[in-house]
C-alpha cells in the first residue's frame, strides 16, 4: 500500500470518527435539554440566570426531587447548581451553597454572578481538545485508535521505532530523624 492510499484511508476513517462523535454530542445535547422543553418556566429561569445561549454551558438537567420539584443543572466544567420550583411559576436557586430568589432583581444578578464564578472555577474542556483536534495527528501514531483495518494497513507500511532501555531508578534511603 503506498502512502497516498494510506493517507486517503486515514482521512476517511478520521472523518467517520469525527462525524460519529458529533452525532453523539448532538444526542447528549438533546437529552440534556429535554427537561427545559418539558418545563417551560425552567427555560425562562435559565435564560434569566445565564443567557438565551445557556445550552453551551450546560451538560445536563436532571430532576433530583419530586416535591418540591428540584432540578440539578450540570455545567460543562463539572460544577453544578440546583433550581427548585416553588409553585405558580416561581423558582429558587441554590448556587455554591447559597440560596437566591430570582424574582428579586438584585438576587437574580447575584445568582448570575455566582454561576459565572463557578464556571470560572474549572475551565471547560476546549472543543478541539475533546475531539483530539488540538494537535495534528500523524497516521503512524493514531492508526490503532481509528480502527483495526487502518492499524493493519499502517503496520504494513511503518516499522516501530527502536526502544531505548530505561535506566533503573535509584532509591534513596529514608532519612532518620
Amino acid at each position: 500500500m503506498n502512502k497516498e492510499l494510506l493517507l486517503e484511508k486515514y482521512i476517511k476513517v478520521a472523518v467517520k470518527k469525527a462525524l460519529k462523535e458529533q452525532e453523539e454530542q448532538q444526542r447528549k445535547a438533546e437529552k440534556a435539554m429535554y427537561m427545559v422543553y418539558r418545563f417551560p418556566g425552567l427555560k425562562k429561569v435559565m435564560e434569566d440566570l445565564m443567557s438565551p445561549a445557556f445550552g453551551r454551558y450546560v451538560n445536563g438537567i436532571n430532576i433530583i426531587a419530586p416535591k418540591p420539584t428540584t432540578f440539578k443543572v450540570d455545567l460543562v466544567n463539572g460544577q453544578d447548581f440546583s433550581i427548585k420550583y416553588l409553585g405558580k411559576g416561581n423558582f429558587s436557586t441554590k448556587i455554591a451553597g447559597k440560596k437566591y430568589n430570582p424574582i428579586n432583581l438584585s438576587e437574580l444578578e447575584r445568582a448570575s454572578q455566582a454561576i459565572a464564578d463557578i464556571l470560572e472555577l474549572n475551565y471547560a474542556p476546549a472543543e478541539g481538545k475533546e475531539q483530539g483536534g488540538a494537535e495534528p495527528e500523524t497516521p503512524g501514531t493514531s492508526a490503532a485508535e481509528l480502527g483495526p483495518d487502518l492499524a493493519a494497513a499502517g503496520a504494513a507500511e511503518t516499522t516501530p521505532p527502536a526502544e531505548t532501555p530505561a535506566a533503573p531508578e535509584e532509591e534513596t534511603p529514608p532519612a532518620e530523624a
